[in-house]
């Protein structure tokens, strides 16, 4: 016995009907990458915003003060930095952390000439 056309043509097109995918308007779609394109666009200009912010903004009355840092290359970098009333030059680097040189703060009434720093011996 072979099934008629007449009856399973009727249980094709339901079959047919029950299992298609819900469509997705165009406008729909644009919307959700408008608003990923915008969270990610927020996300990465408030990255750079913290990456530009000075780190001691709010703490230079304490005993210990970075008073500039010249980055060297991608990991190393010279920084100065007051401490007790005497300014240190140190070298940061993967090795490790460096005194180069030291020197005496002034005075504010004191000449504006710059300091001089003394390099220890090489011995």
């Amino acid at each position: 016995m072979k099934p008629s056309a007449a009856v399973l043509a009727p249980a094709l097109m339901t079959a047919e009907t029950a299992f298609a995918a819900p469509t997705v308007a165009m406008a729909d779609l644009s919307g959700v990458v408008l608003s990923l394109v915008l969270v990610v666009g927020f996300i990465l200009a408030a990255a750079w915003v913290v990456r530009r912010m000075p780190l001691g903004i709010g703490r230079g009355t304490g005993p210990l003060k970075v008073l500039a840092a010249l980055p060297l290359g991608p990991r190393e970098r010279l920084v100065l930095v007051e401490a007790r009333g005497e300014e240190l030059l140190i070298a940061v680097s993967p090795a490790g952390v460096f005194n180069v040189g030291s020197a005496r703060t002034r005075a504010a009434d004191a000449c504006a000439a710059e300091p001089t720093f003394v390099l220890p011996d090489a011995s």
